[in-house]
């Protein structure tokens, strides 16, 4: 994703201009620069130096390239803890999203994966240290997507320190499908087995279709 059309507006308004000034500085009609802003089209090329100067700024900051490495930088993160849970180390998994929130301390997203990879251990410490992470998570202010993830894991930790109790009533505000309230009650409601609950949790971990492994 190229953040030019954001960065473009943000700080034209910085400088107080109006679309037209742009326009007229770079020889440019005013519609040109209302499409570059929608990102509905990019600025030609030869055009950047221009507009970074213009701005004081860098081309590389222009096009937003310092979020672009870090969105890579992230997508690699990720990628690289899902292959170490879809072995069963989940313990590697944990380390390298530990790892990750040295430089993202608050980021929702990784924490929300780091309780997940605590969430297959077997020592009560990294469980209890799951439910806080996602307890955090979710006093704060994260995405619905992490929202509604770190809630499905949370109900299935609870079963799996069992608190059943705290379970249910978290599985009554879950959304649909696989994190859903009918999806998570199902699973409280019978007897589950660790093995079990591990399965359901890498579905939601991995959004996977493992749930074959899940006991129906």
């Amino acid at each position: 994703m190229i953040y030019i059309a954001e960065n473009l507006r943000s700080l034209r308004k910085g400088m107080e201009l109006t679309q037209e000034e742009i326009a007229e500085i770079l020889c440019v009609s005013p519609q040109s620069v209302s499409k570059w802003e929608r990102g509905d089209t990019f600025p030609d090329i030869t055009l950047l130096p221009a507009l970074a100067n213009l701005f004081k700024t860098s081309i590389d900051a222009l096009i937003g390239m310092d979020k672009i490495l870090e969105a890579e930088a992230r997508i690699a993160i990720f990628e690289t803890e899902h292959a170490y849970l879809r072995t069963g180390d989940h313990r590697a998994a944990a380390a390298v999203i530990e790892e990750a929130l040295k430089t993202f301390p608050n980021d929702y997203s990784f924490m929300s994966e780091l309780a997940l990879a605590y969430s297959f251990d077997k020592e009560p410490d990294k469980l209890k240290q799951a439910v806080v992470l996602c307890e955090r998570v979710l006093s704060g202010n994260p995405s619905e997507k992490v929202r509604h993830t770190t809630q499905a894991a949370l109900c299935l930790i609870y079963l799996k320190i069992g608190d059943k109790d705290k379970a249910i009533a978290m599985a009554k505000n879950l959304p649909h499908t696989r994190e859903s309230r009918e999806a998570i009650l199902a699973q409280c409601e019978k007897e589950m087995a660790p093995t079990d609950i591990d399965a359901y949790l890498k579905l939601i971990a991995l959004g996977e279709e493992t749930n074959q492994d899940i006991e129906k």
